[in-house]
């Protein structure tokens, strides 16, 4: 639900006016919210055998759609421009491999910004690397580390040394994770004190958003440092309280629940959107946006549908 219902706020997000309150509020918690619920399903490797599963698993289900994404908007952009040369072509794939290495989702030190992809690179890296300090440092004190490397990330990123792979900002994803891993261990507790913990956690949200202040972690904006981290944990935490009063309604359970356990494929369509921008285009920056979800959407569950008329005619 929390995973359907944040999807569409990541597409919105990407279309509203820079320093709106529309913005500012998506924002503050949907990049968190989704590397938190990461960690809440995580499970670190037990052996090195199991680790290298997990390595080939995400490179399967996270690097290569990212790289077939980056193929296809290799000769988008050489279809659409005017120069249909090879060395025009060249010319995309040089940048667009610059983009690769660099996985920033900016601009960075003046190599080319990779877009929403660097979601997908940071996940990556940061399970992997959360698994092979689990596998060096075994213990219950594992979660320090953590802690300490994204912190080490935010660092990195406010002092200006973005490195490749987004490496700064995989850091900092291994904090949320680790709070998603939290999460899922005192869940109990929380549940048992959901309403405090949902009212604390809603006006602590609140209060940051009026500073104005939210977190951006693909620009590495982290105003006053560890406050707005703390404003992305309670705002995906107020974000999935509501996701569990919505569940009540089993319609709406069953929408969300649809697009939650296919964010991966809508947010890669979201990725090539821009392919479609004529389609949802518009001087008002609503109606753009939900013509683009409309989009999004649509296109995703097309290519659904066509994936599971594949699979049956295989079968």
């Amino acid at each position: 639900m929390a995973k359907g219902l944040a999807i569409l706020p990541v597409i919105i997000g990407h279309t509203v006016k820079f320093g709106g309150a529309t913005r500012n509020v998506i924002f503050s918690f949907h990049m968190p919210l989704f590397f938190i619920l990461s960690g809440y399903t995580f499970r670190l490797a037990d052996d090195f055998p199991a680790f290298v599963q997990r390595v080939n698993k995400l490179v399967r289900h996270l690097i290569y759609p990212s790289l077939i994404v980056s193929v296809i908007g290799i000769f988008a952009r050489w279809l659409l421009q005017d120069q249909h040369t090879v060395s025009a072509l060249w010319m995309i794939i040089k940048r667009m491999g610059d983009a690769l290495w660099w996985a920033s989702g900016v601009g960075v030190h003046a190599h080319p910004g990779l877009g929403a992809l660097w979601f997908l690179f940071s996940l990556f890296w940061a399970k992997v690397f959360m698994d092979g300090i689990h596998l060096l440092f075994p213990g219950k004190k594992t979660g320090y580390i953590f802690v300490g490397i994204g912190l080490f990330g935010m660092v990195l990123g406010l002092k200006g040394k973005w490195l490749p792979q987004n490496m700064d900002v995989t850091f900092m994803a291994m904090l949320f994770i680790y709070v998603g891993m939290l999460w899922r261990n005192y869940a109990d507790w929380l549940e048992r004190y959901e309403q405090l913990c949902f009212m604390a956690a809603v006006i602590i949200w609140m209060i940051c958003l009026n500073a104005p202040m939210y977190i951006e972690m693909a620009t590495r904006s982290y105003p006053w440092t560890i406050c707005s981290v703390i404003e992305a944990i309670c705002g995906s935490y107020a974000v999935c309280c509501l996701c569990k009063a919505l569940v009540a309604n089993a319609r709406v359970r069953y929408v969300f629940q649809f697009i939650g356990m296919h964010t991966l494929l809508i947010f890669l369509v979201h990725h090539l959107d821009w392919i479609a921008g004529p389609v949802w285009q518009s001087s008002s920056a609503g109606m753009a946006s939900v013509l683009r979800v409309l989009v999004v959407l649509s296109v995703s569950f097309l290519i659904y549908v066509m994936g599971c008329f594949y699979r049956r005619k295989i079968a």
